[in-house]
């Protein structure tokens, strides 16, 4: 497995500089706001799928 040293180089200045909690924290409300956003297009998919059965 090949590891992108740049940004392995880039979390640990992270979690160096504003510590492990915080980045966390900002590390999930990524993954939070990736996952909202592919519901949030399945919405509007199926918005679309039900407005052209009618």
């Amino acid at each position: 497995m090949e590891v992108n040293l740049d940004l392995l180089n880039g979390f640990t200045e992270i979690i160096a500089n504003v510590g492990f909690p915080i980045f966390i924290s900002m590390f999930l409300l990524n993954r939070m706001e990736m996952k909202l956003d592919h519901i949030v297009d399945a919405l509007t998919e199926l918005t679309k799928v039900i407005a052209d059965d009618q």
